[in-house]
């Protein structure tokens, strides 16, 4: 259950000074071979993926998203739950594009989940009804099926990592959450939102218990210090 403490520790995050950078190079450091990455590179894959997200975003500015998707062909039903996943947050919203019609699920009990966890923050997230958590959810599934349909997905534009070397051999692999990141900034650019939806997990944790306000604030040191040192603060 959550307490008051956790409300008033949730409450703080506005004062965190957080920047899409900041919130983007959380999600980077999700990705299988981020350790991979050249630190002098960080900067080419948070810029490249966020401004992706944001021309995709400002191309369809002041369009409801409910009725992007009935253009598109695109079913919509809300589902009562779904199993959890990693970092104990459970599965919000899933595109399935594999039959006839693309489908996107939303799972009714997470979105209550989430929006409880906005209300926590006290507005720092702007409106918090069920059915805009239901549309941030919906955004995000929408420019993956952009990717889908232009036959790119964000990481697959970008430039790959070399994970493997041996001798003449050579392996190399994408930035997958350099795809997450775009599907984030294009959902804080079609919808107004103050942060990346990416937050809301975040919140969902602290609120929760997963996850201490302490703990989040030394990771947002980091991030905004690893920014920093890599010339990365003015991205």
């Amino acid at each position: 259950m959550t307490g008051v403490r956790n409300k008033e520790q949730v409450f703080k995050i506005r004062g965190l000074g957080l920047s899409d950078e900041v919130l983007a190079l959380a999600e980077l450091e999700r990705d299988p071979v981020f350790h991979k990455i050249a630190p002098d590179k960080y900067g080419y894959y948070l810029s490249r993926s966020l401004d992706m997200g944001r021309e995709a975003a400002d191309r369809l500015k002041g369009r409801d998203i409910r009725e992007l998707l009935d253009q598109a062909g695109v079913k919509f039903n809300l589902a009562a739950a779904a199993g959890t996943g990693a970092f104990k947050v459970a599965l919000r919203a899933q595109l399935d594009w594999s039959g006839e019609v693309p489908k996107i699920t939303v799972y009714r009990e997470s979105m209550h989940q989430l929006q409880m966890a906005a209300e926590a923050a006290e507005g720092a997230l702007g409106p918090v009804t069920f059915d805009r958590i239901v549309d941030i959810h919906l955004a995000h599934e929408y420019y993956h099926l952009l990717e889908y349909r232009s036959g790119q997905f964000t990481n697959e534009l970008l430039e790959p990592v070399e994970c493997l070397k041996i001798g003449p051999f050579r392996r190399t692999a994408t930035i997958l959450q350099s795809s997450e990141i775009a599907a984030h900034a294009f959902c804080k650019g079609l919808l107004g939102l103050p942060y990346l939806p990416s937050l809301l997990d975040n919140i969902y944790l602290m609120q929760t218990g997963h996850m201490k306000m302490e703990q989040f604030t030394e990771n947002v040191k980091k991030w905004k210090m690893i920014l920093g040192e890599n010339g990365l603060h003015m991205l």
